[in-house]
């Protein structure tokens, strides 16, 4: 571990931010970057202006206890459901400290410091206690424009401007701006083992972990591809890749194979059958008859987006797409 030059929680999480309807949300334009969240049929927006600089949000979204952890070092914004068992969720702040470059959240009931990238802790009392290995369960999340998630989902809510909090922080909620302000800030990633070299360290990825295995996909090809058929410790999968928005969805696929349709959220199986790309689900035609009723839909699998040193430095033995010797 490394210090990464803030005490604990010196960069302040967010903690049931206020948010408001996306038409009263006059502060973005549609090519700013969202993190988009769905669960439990609500949908929300986190501008990646203000997450730049709380790297952190506690928040309750369909009912849920979750927390999107932002590493701006490793790129990675990972959303994870707090509540390990009923009547018990987890609050975390920033640590301060540093793994490999990615870091180390500390939840405020015990203390102990957990994974960004992983979800687990991995020191303190929760990492040695009565439930070790315990492991908090990602949800799916979506790096995609203000103007993509809004089309998409008109009834979302996103977080309100906080000029208070902004001023009180000695903050600039504009784009870009936290970004400048760490600019050349660098931490150790690891050693660099043989494959680290197969992308440049900052090339953005899609990472899946599945069956215990994990793949990451280089994000330029899956936007070239737009949609591709794969496998992640023998599950197949479907990545799914908006090249508009930058959006990068996947789903278990079972072993049907999957093409682009002709209108943007639409998929097409072997059969000819369309398919609406969902933000929990790839959803099965509503054609009447009783083949298309027997269609359930396939469900999707939690991936989020990093830095391709960053993720290569907790998983090296990971796949990577289109790699021939991976």
């Amino acid at each position: 571990m490394v210090w990464g030059g803030v005490g604990v929680e010196g960069i302040p999480a967010l903690d049931r931010p206020a948010h408001v309807a996306a038409a009263q949300a006059g502060y973005l334009t549609g090519a700013e970057r969202v993190f988009g969240v769905s669960v439990g049929g609500e949908t929300r927006a986190y501008p990646l202006r203000i997450l730049d600089w709380h790297e952190m949000v506690n928040d309750v979204v369909g009912g849920e206890p979750v927390t999107l952890s932002y590493c701006t070092l490793c790129g990675s914004g990972v959303l994870y459901s707090t509540r390990l068992k009923p009547g018990e969720a987890y609050t975390f702040g920033t640590s301060g400290l540093l793994y490999r470059s990615n870091k180390l959240m500390v939840d405020r009931q015990t203390g102990s410091l957990w994974s960004n990238l992983t979800g687990e802790p991995v020191i303190g009392r929760l990492a040695g206690g009565p439930a070790p290995g315990q492991r908090l369960a990602v949800l799916p999340l979506t790096l995609t424009t203000w103007q993509e998630w809004r089309e998409r989902h008109p009834e979302t809510t996103v977080l309100a401007l906080d000029r208070e909090m902004e001023k009180r922080f000695g903050f600039q909620y504009q784009p870009g701006a936290a970004a400048r302000k760490r600019g050349g800030v660098t931490f150790p990633t690891g050693p660099a083992g043989p494959g680290s070299a197969a992308l440049d360290p900052g090339a953005e990825i899609y990472a899946l972990r599945l069956e215990g295995r994990a793949k990451a996909y280089p994000v330029t090809r899956l936007l070239a591809e737009r949609v591709v058929n794969d496998r992640v410790g023998g599950e197949p999968v479907v990545v799914v890749a908006d090249p508009g928005s930058g959006a990068v969805r996947a789903y278990r696929r079972g072993e049907r194979t999957f093409a682009r349709g002709s209108q943007g959220d639409e998929l097409v199986d072997g059969e000819g059958r369309r398919w609406t790309v969902g933000e929990d689900a790839l959803l099965p035609p509503r054609a009447a008859g009783a083949a298309a009723a027997t269609l359930a839909p396939l469900p999707r699998v939690p991936g989020h987006q990093a830095f391709w040193a960053g993720w290569y430095a907790f998983f090296p033995g990971a796949e990577l797409y289109g790699s021939p010797s991976r």
